[in-house]
Parts: structure tokens; sequence; C-alpha cells
């Protein structure tokens, strides 16, 4: 099954299509199609409604992009057709999610013929230090693709998503009235056009920013919250997971000696696919009281948190 889809293609500059039109058809390739897929079972087609194909040269340089602001709906048969690239050696990038309010790139327009692969960000959207508003799902694939002359060609691309949803739970809390945030602090802010992380001199991908929400409040008076961040991986322990007591202004979570350290959490617990787990539900349950001190047993996705490994609660 196929899907129309409304493009919009930035190759205007005629730098790249050039060869394409008026008398000159021998560097003209034919019917052309980049076929896109989700990679974990986890991540969810409605997640993706715009898409985006940046598209290298073999040395490196920006060439243009097609744009897809209306994927509806995502699926397996879903492509977008580049039948007007002439023959070539290209590097595509594709950047797929919802609407653009929480990413932008660096440089924020590319100059074609000039702005590089290697100088390419994508950006998460904050200001003063702080992530209030849940991120959409982020997706990216990288594909060498090699244009022929050819009449058919087909290739796929298969998105990873770079988002992960952090979930938490309390149990035993005694009732209070007081006001608490759930908070992960971080400094992952970008992401290369290869999707790794992004500390390069001259952006502020190493300034640690804050993911922050309020929790709501159970009948129970039991505290829950859920928090969108950019993807977690098993050798960056730098995200840092808080529950602060607002009204009384301290933590709540870690205490004592306990770390908030949300990749040791979650290792100490089990041992997660991280590209392709997403979601990660976290159960602190309390015991003692704020007067004589809290002592916090947590589980990861049903693992109990324990000093070496984990094991699964029923």
């Amino acid at each position: 099954m196929t899907h129309r889809i409304h493009l919009t293609v930035l190759f205007l500059g005629a730098l790249l299509i050039a060869s394409c039109i008026k008398e000159d058809l021998s560097q003209c390739s034919g019917d052309i199609r980049v076929y896109f897929s989700l990679v974990s079972p986890q991540s969810n087609p409605s997640d993706v409604d715009q898409m985006h194909l940046y598209v290298f040269d073999d040395k490196g340089l920006f060439k243009g992009e097609y744009r897809d602001n209306r994927v509806t709906p995502f699926g397996s048969g879903y492509y977008i057709n580049c039948s007007d690239l002439p023959h070539g050696n290209y590097r595509f990038i594709a950047w797929a999610g919802k609407d653009d309010n929480h990413y932008g790139t660096t440089p924020a327009a590319f100059a074609q013929g000039k702005t590089t692969y290697n100088e390419a960000l994508l950006v998460l959207k904050h200001s003063g230090g702080l992530v209030t508003a849940p991120p959409h799902h982020i997706f990216h694939s990288e594909l060498s693709a090699v244009v022929t002359r050819d009449k058919v060609q087909r290739f796929n691309m298969p998105l990873a998503q770079l988002t992960n949803t952090i979930n938490i739970y309390t149990e035993g809390l005694p009732a209070d009235d007081n006001a608490y945030l759930f908070n992960i602090a971080d400094d992952n802010c970008a992401y290369s056009f290869d999707r790794s992380f992004a500390s390069h001199t001259g952006h502020p991908s190493g300034e640690t920013f804050t993911y922050t929400v309020p929790c709501a409040k159970e009948d129970s008076q039991q505290l829950n919250a859920s928090l969108r961040v950019l993807r977690l991986a098993q050798n960056r322990r730098i995200p840092q997971l808080e529950i602060y007591n607002k009204t009384q202004g301290k933590r709540l979570y870690p205490v004592g000696d306990q770390s908030g350290d949300l990749i040791g959490l979650i290792l100490r617990a089990y041992s997660p696919n991280f590209e392709t787990t997403h979601t990660y539900d976290i159960i602190l349950h309390f015991t003692g009281d704020d007067a004589t001190g809290f002592k916090v047993d947590v589980t990861v996705n049903g693992w109990k948190v324990k000093e070496q490994g984990g094991e699964l609660i029923d």
C-alpha cells in the first residue's frame, strides 16, 4: 500500500537538478523511492506526521531537503519520491516526528553546497535551563545511497526512536498538602546528524538543563508523574532523577546516600536494550516518615533495584 504525500522539495536552487531539465536528460534517474519504517515495536506510527529527508553529497556538502509536513498515515508503505536526483553518491539523513515546536537545527538554515554533514545538529529547544513541556518523539535514520541510471530504485530507511518516557509512581508516602516536582537533569540537548550525542565546541550541548513537571496526586495521596527525555544510553551516567518538595524547598528523593543516577537505577535493576526500550516505569516504595527519615525501595519495569543485578517482582 502506498500513500499520497504532500511534499515540499527544497532543491529550488537548481544546483542539484539542473542537469535533469531542458534538453540534457543524461543525468536523470528513474523512479526513486525512499521507504521508511520504525525499528522498535514500542514506537507508535501516530508519532510520525512530519518527515525531513536531508541529502548530502559524497563530500559531505548539503544538497537539499525533501520535507513532508502531512504524513497521514505513516505505515510500511510510506515513501518519499526522490526521482529528481541525478545519479551519484549521497548520504540520506531522515528526521521524523511531530511538528517543529520542540526541535530545530544548527545552523538554523542550511546553505546548499556550503553546510556540511559534520556541522549539522538537531537541537532540543529550551530556555532558562528548563524543559517544561514534553518534547514530541523524534526518529532518525541514515543511509549511504548510490543513485544510478536504473529506471527503478528503492531504498529503505528504518527509523530509530531517540526519546524515552520515564514514569514514576510512589507507594507508602504519608499524606500531606505539599506540592512536588519530578525533575530529570541532563546535558543531552543536541544530536549530530549521525544521531550521536553532540558535545561540540561552540554549542551549549554540554550545559546541564532540567526536564520538569508537577507531580499529580492520586486519591491515596501517592504521587505520579511522567517525563519525556531525549534518548538514554548505557554509557551515559549523566541523567539525574529527583522528586522535589516544592512547598518545603527540599528533595524528597533520592534519600540518604541513594543516588539519582537514572541509568544506574535501571542497570541495577536489569539490563534492557536501550535502543528498543523506550518506556521506563519506576515505582518508589517509601517506608518510615519525614521526621525519622525515609527508606525507599525502587523497581524499574518490574525489576527490583539492587546493589548488584536485579530480581523480577511479581
